[in-house]
């Protein structure tokens, strides 16, 4: 599928349709996806396969809104396994050079540290630590938001190359960047609000959470891109 349109013209974004949407999608097969939450803490067990796991899911979610037969094992098809952990190795390289410029705050307070052995300054203390996590909460931020797309563009649309999906990923969520990050806390909030129910509430909230995403994916990169396509 071709996304280039999508990644210069925009897109609409409605948080509220992906919600309703991706709570129709879990109605269609509540034991399913329960059942599968189940298996992905299971495949979760396996090294490096905790996100294989939620990407084989966004494939099941793909089967149920088409009303296709899903099977048990479906969460364990290992046919992504290379790219996901190339993708693994691309986040912590990452990851290790975001840390860089953070790790360059924290200098003054070895300076300090070695001329007194005895107790920091608690004002330089205090501003280095405050620098290092508003930098590590706005990297954070931009990461997670850049990495929002990759999953279903590797699994759904079979972009098999790690560069190409992280590439497309971050020029289609910065074209809305905001709202995908107010998006990402909305559906983590949903996705947790289970534990209010001694724990076991979340095998519904998790994959009531997954296929929220799901939706809004699937908007985003099959029903808007082919729309714009089209016009």
């Amino acid at each position: 599928m071709n996304f280039d349109l999508i990644t210069s013209k925009g897109y609409n974004f409605n948080i509220g349709k992906y919600i309703s949407e991706g709570f129709e999608i879990f109605k269609k097969d509540i034991g399913g996806f329960i059942l599968a939450t189940l298996l992905s803490i299971v495949m979760s067990i396996i090294p490096f396969c905790g996100i294989l796991a939620i990407g084989n899911f966004y494939k099941i979610c793909k089967k149920v809104d088409r009303g296709e037969k899903v099977q048990a094992g479906d969460i364990f098809d290992f046919t992504d396994f290379v790219v996901y952990l190339k993708l693994l190795v691309l986040v912590f390289i990452i990851i290790m050079i975001l840390m860089i410029p953070i790790q360059i705050t924290l200098i003054p307070i070895f300076i300090a540290a070695s001329q007194d052995n005895e107790h920091i300054d608690a004002a330089m203390l205090f501003g280095g630590m405050g620098i290092w996590f508003f930098l590590y909460i706005l990297f954070l931020t931009a990461f997670s938001v850049s990495l929002f797309f990759v999953q279903p563009l590797i699994s759904l649309y079979r972009v098999q190359s790690v560069r190409q999906a992280y590439s497309l990923s971050w020029k289609i969520a910065k074209k809305n960047f905001l709202l995908i990050f107010l998006f990402i806390i909305i559906v983590s909030i949903i996705s947790q609000l289970g534990i209010i129910a001694c724990g076991v509430g979340l095998f519904f909230t998790i994959p009531l959470g997954i296929c929220i995403r799901y939706a809004a994916y699937k908007d985003v990169l099959e029903t808007q891109n082919q729309k714009i396509s089209y016009e």
